[in-house]
């Protein structure tokens, strides 16, 4: 199965490309106000004083739920993909809104290389890949029941998973058209950068970078087993040309299937 990243070529050329690695961010840094917004959760023996014994007082407790709702956040570290039911590469939505307006591109992974590369350098770490559910009810949050008999931290990674399992992979039906595939890193407050190794197997161009600009992303690849393509807007849909550079320049392959060169770009 193939995960698609839509990134600005700015990012792609000057980060993901030369420290070979995706960068996670929290919930906090996602665009959906359902994640983003200060989480408060209703509680059962929670004993915010021992959290948070420097700032916690009956007049600080609404600010202490806030504050232990960002500590949750902080404890998911997410990698958003998309093509959970349809082609990835093509999703004219994606293409506006995280790819620089077509300016940027999409990258194209291996999902059992992309795996690998993650347990080989992070064994410790439990991650998992879902499609996000598109709900158009809001889902309550669940209650935390704390339990005395046992550790903050185990309590802590209880209610995470709990969380993991009722409320990271649901969204507002509005961000439907994402068609995203969540790679959820749970348990780990430290940003998290993700090697992706030889698991990166295609680059798509968006239809608005020149084509000077090309030869950088050429350049940036050359040496790795990474497939080129160009976007093409046709009949009111996109379709992906594939692209070769030889002596006499840059030729596309219309047909995937067929390598030789059809047209001179």
């Amino acid at each position: 199965m193939s995960l698609f990243h839509y990134t600005k070529l700015d990012t792609f050329l000057d980060y993901i490309i030369p420290s070979g690695s995706l960068m996670a961010n929290n919930l906090a840094n996602m665009n959906d106000p359902r994640e983003s917004y200060n989480w408060t959760f209703g509680s059962v023996n929670l004993p915010m004083d021992k959290l948070f014994p420097d700032d916690y007082s009956d007049n600080t407790h609404i600010d202490c739920q806030y504050k232990f709702g960002q500590m949750v956040k902080d404890r998911f570290q997410v990698i958003c993909f998309s093509g959970a039911k349809h082609n990835g590469w093509d999703n004219e939505m994606m293409w506006a809104h995280y790819a620089d307006r077509q300016r940027g591109i999409c990258l194209e992974f291996d999902e059992v290389k992309l795996f690998s590369a993650i347990r080989d350098h992070f064994p410790e770490i439990r991650f998992e890949l879902q499609a996000i559910n598109y709900i158009r009810n809001r889902k309550q949050k669940p209650w935390i029941s704390w339990n005395g008999q046992i550790s903050d931290e185990d309590n802590l990674k209880n209610f995470l998973e709990i969380l993991c399992r009722e409320v990271t992979f649901n969204k507002s039906h509005f961000w439907e058209k994402e068609d995203e595939m969540r790679l959820l890193f749970l348990n780990h407050p430290d940003r998290l950068f993700i090697p992706f190794e030889e698991s990166l197997k295609a680059i798509h161009i968006g239809l608005g970078i020149p084509k000077p600009q090309h030869e950088g992303i050429f350049n940036a690849l050359r040496g790795k087993n990474i497939e080129l393509y160009v976007m093409i807007y046709e009949n009111d849909q996109y379709q992906r040309w594939k692209l070769t550079k030889t002596n006499a320049g840059w030729y596309t392959s219309i047909n995937e299937e067929d390598l030789s060169p059809q047209k001179l770009i």
